[in-house]
Parts: structure tokens; sequence; C-alpha cells
């Protein structure tokens, strides 16, 4: 038990270590950057509804990566996927009228996001399925390829 808490610790102690000496090198105060650190984002609804809204994005696109690696597959590219499906959702919401009622818009939005994102994860399978290609190699080009449009 004692191992497995032990270097989480000590990696916490050594990032605030880290942040300290890189916070005095601007002559502030570690103590009071912390504390406004804790509540800006923690101290009022607005600061923990962005935490939680901008986590939420993280989390899920953890597991999506957590899928494919109980396959036996390294999908480094979750971030170029989440890029794809947010910019056909956004596509897809401003193609639409103004006057699309949101039991329509939402779900349209979010079958976009899963075709676009999955479009992008298309490539990578294909190209081992057909070719033997590395997913690793694959997926950090098509990243490239996919946050520069």
């Amino acid at each position: 038990m004692e191992e497995a808490i032990l270097p989480p610790f000590i990696a916490l102690l050594i990032a605030l270590v880290a942040g300290d000496i890189l916070i005095l090198s601007f002559g502030q105060s570690p103590g009071s950057v912390y504390r406004l650190l804790l509540e800006g984002t923690w101290g009022n609804a607005y600061g923990f509804g962005q935490v939680i809204f901008k986590a939420t994005t993280l989390i899920f696109t953890g597991l999506a990566v957590s899928l494919g690696m109980r396959a036996g597959l390294f999908n480094i590219g979750a971030e170029g996927q989440l890029a794809a499906g947010g910019f056909a959702a956004a596509i897809v919401g401003l193609m639409l009228p103004g006057a699309t009622p949101v039991l329509i818009a939402v779900p349209l939005a979010m079958f976009a996001a899963a075709l676009g994102g999955g479009a992008v994860g298309w490539v990578p399978g294909v190209l081992k399925a057909k070719f033997g290609a590395h997913e690793v190699i694959v997926t950090i080009m098509l990243n490239f390829i996919v946050l520069a449009l």
C-alpha cells in the first residue's frame, strides 16, 4: 500500500518545489499565488463550473483512449479526433437555420461530431489493417493535419 501511495506524493512535492522556484523567480510569493489559484478555480461557482466544463471534454477523451488501449491499440490521436469532432459540430451548427429547434440541432451537431472524430480515427485503422502502418505514427501525423485546419 505504501509503495503505491508514495510516488504520487513525491511527484506532487517535486511539482510544488518547481512551482515555488518559478514563482519566486518572478518575485512573487508562492503562498499568495497558490491561494489565488485555488480561489480562482474552486473558490466560486463560476470557477468551479469552468473547471468542470473544461475537464469533462478531457475526461471523455481519456475514456475514448482507454477503449483503444484495452484493445491493444495506442491511440495518440485523440486530440486531433476531438478537434475534428468539434469542428464538424460547429459547421453543422452554423449551417442550420436559426429557427432550428434545439431538440433537432443538438443531436445533429453531436452526430456530426461523432462522424468527424470517427473519420479521423478511421484513417489510422484502415492504414493499420490494410498496410500494417503503425497507428502511433499515423495518428501523430493526423493530429498535425487536423489541428492545421
